[in-house]
């Protein structure tokens, strides 16, 4: 049965509204508390009737399903005969809907019950709540003022008591603070997020850390005074960077550096303990081998022009430094009654000797084509190594690439006096304060049993071994120490190297003069000597150059004889790779067997460019290491074996050091302190590291790359002038030194520009190939079997299979110059000693001022930009299809 709607509501919901209005309080006091109202008497109100609670059922002994009034609920709680009894439970107290909403800052929070949140909710939930907890303020956590009070003391500790260097490293400087106090535990990462790091890139990051790292410092330095590591070390570096002492006690007022008094006293403190630290060092490596360096310095940023007072302001320095290698053991002075010093003195048999069995045949070749034999012993050809190679003559620390090499990490500086360094007798007073330091040890055995090997240019190596000579054959009427005898002087690969690249490049400076014009411009001023740094770029230019189009145009040319054709294969496929090479790869690479052959061949470059002092340098050398390989002396296996610790390389960087921080001001003792604090720091200079940008001189692999091609396509034209010109270079005079005509070059030259051949006694004649005295075939003319040696001297196979694959005619020519040139060296090295003699070498002019004329090579190569790949292929492959003649 169904009813509509007004009966619906008569009968249902109208008797439902009537019963809920009748229902009555079932508390047992409800009339007791109602009478007790303040509102008796008020008109009576429906009931705001509830279930009875659940603590209160038992209580009032009513049904769970009865129901009370309000009153009567909370007069319950309050009635002594009901809170007595041992079954009543208090309510509660539920908090005011407000109490759940929480405020902070801009946020509002609220927090519902009884509820079911979804997961977005929930999400949302919990991402306030944590936002919460981050703004929520500790009751405990410690105040700023009081982390800044934690930390001096931590760093105070650190410099004063336990006398560590500042630290400029940002994670070990946080970890630092964190293990010694767990209240610092996150305050270097919270100064950290004030730097806003989310927007910035990763080297700033890194940059403001290290920033902030120094201004916890200067923080902990305001708390105490006596925390001043980094204000000293910046005051150092603005003292050497040529700021005034008003500059620097301005900077210390303002609290960013110490005064400069602070500054000469500290410094004072660092040069007054370096005779101790000499000591150390000493004893410390008293068990390993040792290398001096001893060299000269003078500080270049002093004026030059003269003065009503005196004619130049130039202080004079020597430098002596040790270098030692724990790996290395000593080398004794006596092995097998064989001296270190041969009692022959520079022996020019042996070395004519060794030429003739071993040397001759190998230098018979190009140097390149030897060099491809030797590949798998050699440093690997790279990008990164061939920019690298490019810098190797630039000594500046600061370059990033290679830093550990170009570091001075095992040397040690000995002393760096106000001293010259130019005769014997100079460099005898130099070498007696290192023997000082052994006395000082009281440990002189060393200087009795085992020798320092002493690497030096060749004014250290000729005054040296003079000494050494005249000990030896005057013993103590020379008046020479005895221990003289304990050094043994070597020639510096670094010099040899600088010597080579520099005397070819200013010998052949008429063609590298053309290339460089070619590449750069015509308006371009190549200066006679250039900087180091353009004239490796330009070397190593041009023999990329040359490799990329060597066999087809050695093809073409077959067996030519012509002077031209043989010049530009020798300074192009011999002489400019083995400059390149002697020091960068070979010896770097520690492979002795090609850096003794390149130090041969180096010496018959020196000998016939005729360049003074160098072409007796490397003899000595040589006949030092025969004599030593022929007596099995432990020097020779040293010397294999541990070839790149024997460097000039080391002195060459400290005085760059010291140069680029000392300026014009800087008196001689400013200088001397300078130099004493570079050593000291050698092993701990953070704060140049942090904070002084690193240079990283580079050139762009594409750049090169267009270069080399525009190198051959030069070379392409060059040649093709040459090989029209075959035959017409001609003779212009009969003197000792003849000169002749270049047509290709259009200029005059001196004979030592050709090929070793035509500075011999054999002057190579153009009706016939075969240079051999008598030569074995009927027809001399025919060169199809025959060859071409790199000196130019040509001969048919069966000939120079009689003469066991030697040039005699070149033989003959280098055995009288090694003959010639130690006779004359051996005079100078048994001249006696005089009062107020002339220095045994000769200062050379040094003209690298006009360096300053060359535009910069930086800027030049930044405006290449001209694609030339295809005009290199086209000429390439018209020059592979030459006939070769």
């Amino acid at each position: 049965m169904k009813l509509c709607q007004t009966h619906y509501n008569k009968f249902i919901i109208n008797e439902a509204h009537k019963l809920k209005h009748n229902e009555v309080c079932s508390h047992p006091k409800h009339d007791e508390y109602k009478s007790q109202s303040k509102n008796i008497n008020q008109k009576s109100k429906q009931l705001n009737l509830v279930k009875v609670p659940k603590r209160l059922i038992s209580v009032l002994q009513l049904d769970e399903n009865a129901k009370i009034c309000s009153l009567c609920r909370k007069r319950t709680d309050n009635d002594p005969d009901y809170n007595v009894l041992e079954e009543y439970n208090a309510p509660i107290l539920k908090k005011n809907d407000d109490d759940n909403i929480l405020k902070i800052g801009n946020h509002t929070y609220s927090f519902r019950k009884d509820i079911l949140y979804n997961g977005e909710e929930l999400k949302q939930f919990e991402s306030d709540y944590q936002e919460i907890i981050a703004q929520l303020t500790v009751s405990n956590e410690i105040s700023l003022s009081n982390k800044i009070k934690k930390m001096s003391s931590i760093l105070y500790k650190n410099q004063r008591l336990l006398k560590q260097k500042t630290i400029y490293d940002p994670d070990e400087f946080k970890n630092i603070l964190e293990i010694a106090d767990a209240d610092l535990i996150g305050f270097f990462d919270e100064l950290y997020e004030g730097t806003n790091p989310a927007n910035k890139s990763e080297k700033t990051n890194n940059n403001n850390k290290k920033k902030l790292v120094s201004l916890c410092y200067f923080l902990a330095s305001i708390n105490n005074k006596y925390i001043n590591g980094i204000k000293v070390e910046i005051g150092s570096y603005l003292q050497t960077s040529g700021a005034s002492a008003t500059s620097i006690d301005t900077l210390a007022n303002l609290g960013l550096s110490v005064t400069r008094k602070t500054v000469d006293r500290k410094k004072k403190i660092i040069s007054d303990e370096h005779e101790q630290s000499v000591d150390n060092y000493c004893l410390q490596n008293m068990e390993k081998i040792f290398i001096l360096n001893i060299d000269d310095y003078h500080n270049i940023h002093r004026r030059t022009k003269p003065s009503l007072l005196e004619t130049h302001n130039i202080f004079h320095f020597v430098t002596i430094l040790l270098n030692s290698n724990s790996n290395i053991p000593r080398i004794p002075y006596c092995s097998n009654n064989i001296l270190i010093h041969n009692p022959k003195g520079i022996d020019p048999k042996l070395i004519i000797e060794k030429f003739e069995n071993h040397f001759m045949n190998q230098i018979g070749k190009s140097y390149y084509e030897q060099n491809e034999l030797w590949k798998q012993f050699l440093i690997k050809d790279s990008y990164e190594n061939r920019v690298e190679n490019l810098n190797v003559h630039n000594y500046d620390g600061r370059i990033q690439k290679h830093q550990e090499l170009r570091s001075l990490n095992n040397s040690k500086l000995v002393d760096f006096i106000l001293h010259p360094l130019h005769s014997t007798k100079d460099y005898i007073e130099s070498s007696n304060i290192l023997f000082k330091v052994f006395e000082r040890l009281e440990n002189t055995e060393y200087l009795d049993h085992y020798v320092i090997p002493i690497i030096a240019d060749w004014p250290g190596q000729v005054n040296i071994r003079r000494a050494i000579t005249l000990r030896i054959n005057k013993e103590i009427a020379s008046g020479i120490s005895e221990q003289i005898l304990s050094l043994i002087p070597l020639i510096g690969p670094l010099h040899i190297s600088l010597n080579s690249r520099e005397t070819l490049f200013q010998t052949y400076h008429f063609f590298f003069e053309m290339l460089y014009h070619d590449l750069f411009g015509d308006k371009k001023v190549l200066s006679q000597k250039p900087k180091q740094t353009v004239i490796n770029l330009i070397l190593d230019l041009t023999f990329n150059g040359w490799k990329n189009i060597r066999d087809v145009i050695i093809h073409r040319f077959g067996n030519s004889k012509d002077a031209e054709y043989r010049m530009m294969i020798d300074l192009l496929d011999n002489s400019i790779p083995l400059t390149l090479d002697i020091y960068a790869v070979l010896f770097r690479s520690g492979y002795f067997e090609g850096y003794l052959e390149s130090v041969v061949r180096v010496w018959v470059l020196f000998q016939r460019l005729r360049r003074h002092n160098y072409n007796k340098a490397p003899l000595v050398f040589l006949s030092d290491v025969f004599y030593w390989e022929l007596n099995n002396h432990p020097m020779a296996n040293t010397l294999k074996n541990n070839l790149p610790i024997f460097n000039d390389y080391f002195v060459e960087n400290f005085h760059s050091s010291i140069r680029s921080q000392t300026v014009e001001s800087n008196s001689a003792l400013q200088i001397i302190q300078k130099a004493k604090i570079i050593d000291a720091e050698r092993n701990n200079n953070s704060f140049k590291e942090s904070f002084i940008n690193s240079r990283n001189p580079i050139i762009s692999q594409d750049k090169l790359n267009y270069l080399e091609k525009k190198v051959s396509l030069f070379l392409f034209s060059l040649f093709d002038k040459i090989y029209h010109n075959i035959g017409n270079t001609n003779q212009i005079n009969n003197s000792k030194y003849p000169s002749f005509i270049l047509p290709s070059f259009e200029i005059n030259v001196d004979v030592k520009v050709l090929s070793l051949a035509w500075n011999t006694e054999h002057k190579l004649a153009n009706d016939k190939f075969c240079d051999a005295e008598t030569c074995l075939l009927s027809n001399n003319i025919d060169s199809s079997n025959g060859i071409v040696l790199i000196c130019g001297h040509g001969f048919h196979k069966e000939c120079l299979t009689l003469y066991n694959g030697k040039c005699n005619h070149c033989f003959n020519y280098l055995s009288f110059g090694v003959q010639k040139n130690i006779s004359a060296l051996t005079t100078r090295l048994t001249t006696p000693l005089k009062d107020n003699e002339i220095p045994l070498v000769e200062e050379e002019t040094n003209d690298s001022l006009d360096e300053n004329n060359d535009e910069n090579m930086q800027s030049i190569l930044e405006r290449l930009e001209q694609n030339i790949d295809n005009q290199f292929e086209i000429l390439y492959q018209q020059w592979a299809d030459y006939k070769s003649l």
